[in-house]
């Protein structure tokens, strides 16, 4: 944590004096019940943040994720053409988290060179730097390990070979005689477990601290992809089918979707560093679907087939998909949702790219119309389950689900194919995708956190006790922190303190010095998406006008001491100077007309001990080093700053 140029130049102090000043942080502490006496507690620094630590953390992981990627590419021989957007992508998003840890590091390091004599505000607009700084950091992680994920979906579907006697050898052609009726029945209760699905977040959306089983829903979101993929391969989505032969793709389409495909690179490495206007995103997603839409009605719809309509339609649903969720709430678990919708768009750019070019020429006729009996109930089940998928992962962030592992090793398992099931069982009953399935899509709302104040009403500079139990909630269990805001203001602007997870604690602030409407804000962990959970009102009240015993304004040796009495429990605050990050507190007791107790501040924590002058103007007094100590340290003097002098 950051140490002032107050403690550095105590360096020569007793050993005892130095352990305390290396422990202690201004501003909030946490009442040890064992021994009576405050302990310090930590704020939540921006200099080697546990934000910093947790970006890096990240950052290293994604970087295996692609180095994983990159390997099974070497192992192919080459990169697939049709995955090339997405790896401009990656590249792109790489380039940026880089740039922004190293600008991190860069406002850290500045930071850490700030000291009292800096000018007034340089140390808040720093750490709103840097904190912006995190923030687009996390956003384009993010971004990159959504893009890799779908780069190596896109390499392992093997959307550039023609031949793949392995997937041509399991895969079976259907038989509308026989599997028409299944086939139709499998996509309708599959689009209404999708359905479900899709419900189920909508609740997890509006839920504020949202819990679900993790393992159950990691199995059932694999699950899903499984037969999504299916789904597209009955439909004739995949390219290594028997009969396939090459054509030349249709010039018309094949010019729309690379205008697409160019569109939505140029969105993603735009949307990187922040989120887009509603109105410029919604025309952009807007100019996407009317080319694709446009070529459909003009020729498949025109002449009454549907070879590539369905696919399309994937693709103009995945866009609609990325736009909405970019236009809701911005933040990690919505933008998280915004780059898996977009990277999934550019995965079925990449697939109708590859079902342009290749046709089925079957001996026999088919039966019905289009690619294969059934073809509008898959591509809608296709539709909704994609949709799914989205609605879960979102639901899976928003809970603090870690992540499925995934690998390039060996041969992954990524469609149904690749589980020697078919596609065509893994639709019809393979997969335990019944209805009751969507349970493990479910979630319930967290208890909210025990948090109460010991008045409703303070004087403006007296210590309030904030009583804490993180225990009940899932959302602090690991951390956690509390700000005092003004009530109705943005957050963002207070300062955080971090809270003990899984734990109760007594903790004490300073009240503002002005007076006015605050709350109390409590904030969810940051794997949990550092939300407000909730806020405690409280009313903060200007001091009288003049000194009323010790409670009162007073000019001392550590600058202004705001001293409030309750009935013999007297707490205040002071600043050392106007450059002072952070109030130290007094708390006390009195006896008649002379205060006893402790002095909580970033250089270390002592005694002091208080004489009250007859007139009530001035006080008089000792401090110490020590908590069982009240002189020793120097003199506490003080003068009364209310009323006539």
């Amino acid at each position: 944590m950051n140490m002032f140029n107050d403690h550095m130049r105590l360096m020569s102090v007793a050993l005892a004096a130095l352990v305390v000043v290396a422990s202690v942080v201004i501003g909030w502490w946490i009442w040890d019940d064992s021994n009576g006496s405050p302990n310090s507690a930590r704020v939540i620094q921006q200099i080697a943040s546990p934000a910093t630590i947790r970006l890096d953390r990240d950052m290293a992981r994604v970087l295996d994720l692609l180095a994983d990627v990159e390997h099974g590419v070497v192992i192919d021989g080459k990169s697939c053409e049709r995955c090339a957007y997405l790896a401009q992508t990656v590249s792109a998003y790489r380039e940026r988290a880089e740039a922004t840890l190293a600008g991190i590091r860069q406002s850290e390091a500045a930071l850490g060179q700030i000291n009292d004599r800096a000018p007034p505000g340089t140390r808040a607009t720093l750490e709103r730097a840097l904190t912006a700084q995190q923030k687009a950091a996390a956003r384009a992680i993010a971004g990159l390990r959504s893009y890799t994920n779908a780069m190596g979906d896109c390499e392992k579907e093997r959307l550039c070979q023609r031949h793949d006697s392995i997937r041509a050898g399991e895969i079976q052609p259907l038989d509308c005689d026989r599997d028409a009726r299944p086939v139709r029945a499998a996509a309708a209760r599959i689009e209404q477990l999708s359905e479900r699905v899709v419900a189920a977040a909508r609740q997890c959306q509006a839920t504020v601290c949202p819990i679900m089983n993790c393992e159950r829903s990691a199995a059932f979101a694999a699950d899903l992809e499984i037969a999504e993929m299916s789904l597209a391969e009955l439909a004739g989505g995949r390219t290594a089918l028997p009969g396939i032969v090459e054509e030349a793709a249709p010039t018309g389409l094949a010019v729309v979707l690379g205008g697409v495909e160019r569109a939505l690179v140029r969105l993603a490495i735009d949307s990187a560093e922040t989120s887009l206007e509603a109105e410029a995103l919604s025309a952009r997603a807007a100019d996407m679907r009317s080319g694709l839409k446009g070529w459909i009605e003009e020729t498949e719809l025109r002449r009454g087939v549907q070879q590539h309509a369905w696919r399309v339609g994937a693709l103009v649903a995945e866009i609609d998909v990325a736009a909405e969720w970019a236009r809701q709430d911005n933040n990690q678990e919505y933008t998280q949702a915004y780059f898996e919708a977009l990277s999934r768009a550019m995965l079925s750019a990449a697939r109708l790219d590859a079902a342009l070019a290749i046709a089925e020429a079957p001996a026999v006729p088919r039966s019905t119309s289009g690619p294969v009996c059934g073809a509008n109930e898959l591509a809608t089940a296709y539709l909704k389950v994609r949709q799914a998928i989205a609605a879960l992962g979102f639901c899976r962030a928003k809970s603090a689900c870690p992540q499925s592992a995934r690998s390039m090793s060996g041969r992954p398992i990524r469609s149904a194919s690749d589980r020697s099931i078919g596609a065509l069982a893994a639709v019809t009953g393979a997969l335990p995708l019944t209805l009751e399935r969507a349970a493990d899509a479910a979630v319930r709302a967290s208890q909210p956190v025990e948090l109460s104040l010991d008045q409703a009403t303070y004087r403006t500079g007296e210590a309030m006790t904030v009583s804490a139990n993180t225990a009940p909630s899932a959302c602090l269990m690991s951390a956690g922190a509390i700000g005092l805001a003004q009530a109705g203001s943005e957050p963002g602007r207070e300062e955080r303190y971090a809270l003990a997870g899984n734990a109760a604690s007594e903790i004490l602030l300073a009240a503002p010095g002005e007076a006015g409407r605050y709350v109390v804000r409590v904030f969810a962990s940051p794997e949990r998406g550092g939300h407000i959970l909730s806020e405690h009102p409280l009313s903060v009240e200007p001091l009288g006008a003049s000194c009323q015993g010790f409670t009162g304004l007073w000019d001392t040796e550590f600058g202004r001491l705001h001293l409030v009495d309750r009935e013999g429990r007297v707490t205040g605050s002071y600043r050392r100077s106007e450059f002072a990050p952070r109030p130290g507190l007094l708390i006390a007791s009195r006896e008649r007309n002379v205060l006893n107790g402790i002095w909580l501040s970033e250089l270390g924590r002592g005694g002091a001990r208080l004489r009250l002058a007859d007139d009530e103007q001035s006080f008089k007094g000792t401090w110490g080093v020590k908590v069982d100590r009240n002189s020793g340290g120097g003199r506490w003097t003080g003068r009364c700053l209310l009323g006539a002098q």
